[in-house]
């Protein structure tokens, strides 16, 4: 699967910034070789990394490779695993200089303004920075409500291609964000606290489209826990039907607990809206 996040941080940049998304799970054989080769094409300012935590040896290979190859470009981390565990990247030797931590959307955008036009790290909330050779702590930025303030995707920035699932074209919607459970196995409250927002299902339609247009032919609706509103779910399911989107395949996953509650009807209309897979989870 894509990215969503990588996709979403690039449709929150200014227009003016050239940016470039790279997927690297697409060249697991390769990874050295694509991240020299886009780092000697493109030259950037700035690289940004979305780590996992099982993902944080590699991403220290790859800060490494890009400071042999670009020293004066800065370095960024964000996602996960800079979110939860921000001592991991707090050494000066691993040449980090920014870590994004929760939503990183406003706060990179906020970020590169803040570089771009010289001014004060201190007040960019959600970011850690470096001073020297110690780490600035900022506060915590609130989560987002998902009103105007998030824009859309911008899948165009992906520079690698290939995502699939069963052979068939995938890429990924977001249509909300959040869960009010407390879950002991989750990190999503460590990461936005307990709490659930939505996009209208207008932007949700709209953003499905862009995804079909550009050659989906199946979606993971990636959102925490989108059977938390059942009534909503289903008017999504039927708008998909509406606007004609239900030719393509759609994954999701869902509580046991909101699919036995909701009885055949979510069922039907989760089928005619052409939703193919559904990963149940037991909490």
């Amino acid at each position: 699967f894509p990215n969503g996040a990588l996709a979403s941080l690039a449709g929150n940049v200014d227009a003016h910034h050239d940016v470039a998304v790279a997927d690297l799970v697409l060249v697991q054989h390769a990874v050295p070789q694509t991240v020299r080769e886009l780092v000697i094409a493109k030259a950037p300012d700035i690289v940004g990394l979305s780590v996992m935590t099982f993902q944080r040896k590699t991403a220290c290979k790859v800060i490494a490779l890009v400071r042999a190859l670009r020293p004066e470009a800065w370095i960024v981390v964000g996602g996960y695993d800079p979110s939860l565990a921000p001592e991991a990247y707090e050494d000066p030797s691993l040449g980090v200089d920014f870590i994004v931590r929760g939503e990183g959307d406003l706060t990179f955008r906020e970020l590169l303004r803040t570089i771009e036009c010289g001014g004060d790290c201190a007040y960019v909330a959600g970011l850690y920075w470096r001073r020297g050779d110690r780490f600035v702590r900022n506060p915590r930025r609130p989560e987002s409500h998902l009103g105007g303030e998030v824009l859309p995707p911008k899948r165009a920035a992906r520079v690698l291609e290939g995502y699939t699932l069963l052979g068939r074209p995938i890429d990924v919607v977001e249509t909300s964000r959040g869960c009010t459970y407390d879950c002991s196995f989750c990190s999503i409250i460590e990461m936005r606290g307990r709490n659930f927002h939505a996009w209208p299902i207008e932007r949700v339609v709209a953003d499905i489209r862009d995804a079909r247009d550009r050659g989906a032919r199946a979606i993971f609706l990636v959102d925490d826990n989108i059977t938390l509103n059942i009534a909503r779910f289903r008017a999504l399911c039927e708008a998909i039907i509406t606007n004609h989107l239900n030719d393509v395949d759609y994954i999701v996953q869902a509580m046991t607990s909101a699919i036995a509650s909701a009885g055949d009807e979510l069922g039907a209309v989760m089928r005619r809206a052409g939703f193919r897979y559904v990963f149940l989870g037991i909490e």
